[in-house]
């Protein structure tokens, strides 16, 4: 699972990511604060239990809460391919073709949040463009 996890997430975004949440603020300041404060669960999760799965889809969903208007429809997107990927059945070929239609689909939306971070954070998540 982990595997098919990090395949979905990389293969066709280059990063890993996060939704939305009310009460959350919506500022650059915030939002680069959430970007480095789960940076390592962005480009290079851990995951070898399901709890760690949790972990890992909890730090995107708060990074995507604390996104700027002009990125939250892309963490959106985002968060949407990994939770469909932790859903994959790795014995279903109709499932692993659902994540890897959903995680190439999220392209442009990762390159667009990756672009996005890099020029207002100074951070470097997933693949620099």
């Amino acid at each position: 699972m982990r595997l098919v996890l990090c395949i979905a997430a990389f293969t066709a975004t280059g990063i890993s990511v996060a939704a939305c949440s009310e009460g959350t603020e919506r500022s650059e300041a915030a939002y680069c604060g959430q970007i480095a404060a789960h940076l390592a669960d962005l480009n290079s999760p851990s995951i070898s239990t399901s709890s760690d799965i949790g972990r890992v889809l909890s730090a995107w969903r708060a990074v995507a809460a604390a996104a700027p208007v002009a990125v939250d429809t892309e963490w959106a997107t985002m968060v949407e391919s990994i939770e469909t990927a932790i859903t994959v059945d790795p014995n279903d070929p109709e499932s692993l073709q659902k994540v890897a239609d959903t995680a190439r689909a999220s392209e442009p939306a990762a390159k667009h949040v990756v672009s996005y971070t890099q020029e207002r954070c100074g951070i470097t998540i997933g693949l620099a463009p």
